[in-house]
């Protein structure tokens, strides 16, 4: 069987102009890989992402999982020493991952078109939230506004029509996933012609092809908040919740039959399954009762013996004991200083995380491996001292990697 391995892009340089959650999740895939990525962050707070909500110390939980395996480079590159600095690693890096808005790398002097002038083969990844150009391009944006802006609050609405965000960053995320594909095969064009790439998306773009099967539904059938089909929802049992879908002929002759209600098949309501995507609001109002009644692993077992699409409605803790998904490794265990162990997901062709992975495992505290970060964009230890005692420049040596 073959072994997945985490040092596909060793030896390849990173350097993350970006706070937040969308750009460093790029970051962080390609860390994950092998790469050394070099986080620029400002003294002082570093990344807002470290106080995204509940903060200890120098880590949010979303930092930690965004920025495992990083350098932390404590940067003021608004000053000229600071600059200089931040262009020495731009012109040395097979990567750059920047997500200010539309024309602040100019200004700062490390946009593209500059950096390409003396590194042509360099990968340049630009993220925003509204896109580079456009009557919005300049307004803040985050994955709340674009979860309400894109339509995706609008198909999560609740029983009285309030439009509702998703519980979790799902347009960050999904735009650090689209744009860590468009880096991982601009990297394979270089290898084969030698060209770098100028690489642009936002939040906006990635809302739209994450959606994008929801967006051909409006057109397609209508409305876009249209049930798949029925009995099809969430139930709840005697002692929780749980997810089925009973749509197909086949599933919904052998639900009848399990809950003794034949009779519904003779219903010409029900009876196929365009005729219960009609009436699915009334067929799923009757099955509701019935599952009430037993309690959600007796419905697992009974529903899955028959093929029926079903699982538990899970909370968190509830996975973290999942007999599947510790067989199958999805989640691991990293011990991080003080915070003991924390759960890690398994990133597809990745090995399973595990303690003995701490390098690349650890997120870095603001500072931690700037100084070797310096020294491998070429500054020398004279350059180094210079740079820190004009204040443009904070390490933390004490953790310094």
């Amino acid at each position: 069987m073959m072994v997945p391995v985490a040092d596909t892009f060793a030896g390849l340089s990173v350097v993350e102009f970006a706070q937040g959650v969308a750009a460093p999740y790029c970051g962080l895939l390609l860390a994950r890989n092998g790469a050394e990525v070099i986080k620029v962050e400002p003294p002082g707070n570093g990344d807002w992402c470290r106080s995204l909500g509940l903060q200890k110390g120098d880590f949010s939980s979303e930092f930690i999982v965004l920025n495992r395996g990083k350098k932390s480079l404590a940067l003021d590159i608004k000053s000229p020493d600071g600059y200089a600095a931040a262009f020495k690693l731009a012109a040395k890096a097979d990567v750059i991952i920047e997500n200010y808005r539309p024309n602040v790398t100019k200004r700062l002097g490390i946009d593209y078109a500059t950096v390409a002038n003396v590194n042509p083969q360099v990968v340049y990844a630009s993220v925003t939230g509204f896109g580079q150009t456009g009557p919005k391009s300049h307004m803040p944006a985050t994955d709340t506004v674009m979860q309400g802006y894109t339509g995706l609050m609008n198909i999560n609405c609740d029983q009285n029509g309030l439009p509702r965000r998703i519980n979790m960053l799902a347009i960050d995320y999904s735009t650090g996933l689209y744009l860590s594909q468009a880096v991982f095969a601009a990297l394979y064009r270089r290898a084969t012609t030698g060209q770098g790439s100028y690489i642009q998306t936002s939040l906006l773009e990635s809302a739209m092809a994450f959606q994008e099967a929801r967006l051909v539904a409006e057109k397609f059938e209508g409305s876009a908040v249209k049930p798949v089909g029925a009995p099809v929802g969430t139930f709840a049992t005697e002692d929780g919740y749980l997810s089925l879908n009973a749509r197909r002929q086949s599933h919904f002759v052998a639900l009848c039959n399990i809950l003794g209600k034949v009779g519904w098949l003779d219903d010409k309501r029900f009876d196929t399954p365009e005729n219960r995507l009609v009436n699915a609001a009334k067929i799923n109002a009757m099955v509701a009762p019935e599952i009430k009644q037993k309690s959600t692993a007796h419905w697992g077992i009974v529903f899955s013996d028959a093929d029926i699409l079903n699982a538990p409605v899970n909370n968190y803790n509830d996975l973290f004991n999942d007999q599947q998904i510790k067989k199958i490794e999805a989640i691991g265990w990293v011990e991080i200083d003080e915070f003991g162990s924390l759960p890690s997901a398994r990133i597809a062709g990745l090995p399973p995380a595990s303690a003995s992975d701490i390098r690349s495992m650890t997120p870095p505290r603001l500072g931690q491996g700037g100084r070797s970060a310096l020294q491998s964009s070429g500054l020398s230890t004279y350059e180094i001292d210079q740079l820190e005692a004009s204040g443009a420049v904070v390490f933390n040596d004490d953790k310094d990697a």
